[in-house]
């Protein structure tokens, strides 16, 4: 239990611990990325890279979500 005085840090810490940090190279390689799982792809392509399906069950997981 923080001391006088510390009840904002202590706050703000409580705060970031919640925080959820995004890597910006799964949106940067959205393209790059879906053009090598479509390369030579009979059928409907691909809409959606791999890795922003496992970002979103990352966030499934970490939300507790259904």
């Amino acid at each position: 239990m923080p001391g006088d005085g510390d009840w904002r840090k202590y706050n703000e810490a409580l705060v970031r611990r919640r925080e959820l940090d995004i890597d910006p190279s799964v949106l940067e390689d959205w393209g790059r990325e879906l053009r090598r799982a479509n390369g030579g792809k009979v059928g409907e392509p691909y809409h959606y890279p791999e890795s922003f399906i496992g970002l979103l069950a990352f966030v499934r997981l970490l939300f507790h979500m259904p």
